[in-house]
């Protein structure tokens, strides 16, 4: 085989193994964003030091779990 045959015989197959590999890199890169969201939605629904009953009482929850305060 002359090696543009062989480059046009494995280009394909080489080109879908690098961007199913850089799928699963970019999707472990985002676990530990996965991780402190759930953490994050835990902590607000569970924060009862502002009344949840209005519009402010998300952004202070969210202020508090980040370790906002005293």
């Amino acid at each position: 085989m002359k090696p543009a045959e062989v480059i046009k015989a494995y280009s394909y197959p080489i080109l879908a193994t690098l961007s199913a590999f850089s799928l699963v890199s970019i999707a472990i890169s985002l676990l530990p964003i996965a991780r402190w969201s759930r953490t994050q939605n835990s902590c607000i629904q569970s924060t009862f030091r502002v009344d949840g009953s209005n519009s402010a009482g998300i952004p202070s929850k969210v202020w508090s779990c980040n370790g906002g305060g005293d």
